[in-house]
């Protein structure tokens, strides 16, 4: 069995719970409801509320469950550590201050009022 194999079979266990994992979580949440509103006299307010809270949280197992299934890669990746976009300043020069290397206009560019 290769690598890839065995993280795709991997990948399809993990998955394989979704359905499972948000039915019970909308059933759970059903129950509860139907039980307090039973106890408290409260006919379809409990239910309604914890019917939404079961759903709510179903679709935080399946963001959970998809995410481990399916990691995004590493700020450190193949391509190396990511560095922040921001505009590369030069030294200053005897023509005046210091300029963008960038191909845009920096932040002192926009909100220059001097006219020049």
């Amino acid at each position: 069995m290769t690598k890839n194999m065995g993280e795709s079979l991997r990948a399809a266990g993990a998955l394989s719970t979704v359905g499972l994992s948000f039915v019970f979580a909308l059933g759970m949440g059903f129950w509860l409801g139907t039980v307090l509103d039973r106890w408290l006299g409260t006919k379809p307010l409990f239910t309604i509320a914890c019917f939404f809270l079961g759903l709510a949280a179903g679709i935080l197992n399946v963001y959970r469950i998809v995410s481990r299934a399916y990691p995004t890669t590493s700020a450190t990746g193949p391509a190396g550590p990511v560095r922040p976009a921001g505009p590369t300043e030069s030294g200053p020069t005897e023509s005046g201050p210091a300029r963008s290397t960038s191909p845009g206009p920096t932040e002192r560019d926009l909100y220059d009022d001097s006219g020049g």
